[in-house]
């Protein structure tokens, strides 16, 4: 599956779940940008949590990272469809590097979601 960033931008407002169980880590936030840039998928997110205890996850906390970036020479992308049970939605995008063990799954806006009001140091906007 080749990714382009027109095809990659109906999971603006969705969210991001980069994994890797051999390194321990669970990291999931908004998307807030998404493209393909020379070769590399990259993306900018409006939050982003951290998954505590992963793979036996205990906590989300919040992360001050905001962005991410993936060589796409390293990945295979696949289309998984809609997310199981009730909660449905739009087709995921899953990548996976055998390379490095990330398996980064793109949710759309109306599929799977994290409540960032879940997600232990995390202050929501008032909005006045």
């Amino acid at each position: 599956m080749d990714l382009t960033t027109k095809l990659l931008q109906q999971f603006v407002g969705g969210q991001m779940e980069i994994q890797n169980q051999g390194e321990g880590y669970l990291y999931r936030g908004e998307v807030k940008t998404i493209a393909v840039e020379n070769n590399e998928l990259r993306a900018t997110f409006a939050w982003m949590a951290k998954g505590e205890g992963f793979p036996a996850l205990k906590r989300w906390v919040k992360d001050e990272k905001t962005d991410y970036t993936a060589s796409l020479v390293i990945y295979s992308a696949s289309n998984v469809g809609p997310s199981g049970g009730d909660v449905g939605g739009g087709d995921r995008f899953v990548l996976n590097s055998l390379i490095i063990g990330d398996l980064v799954t793109l949710f759309p806006p109306d599929g799977s979601k994290l409540d960032a009001a879940k997600v232990e140091g995390f202050e929501p906007v008032n909005s006045q």
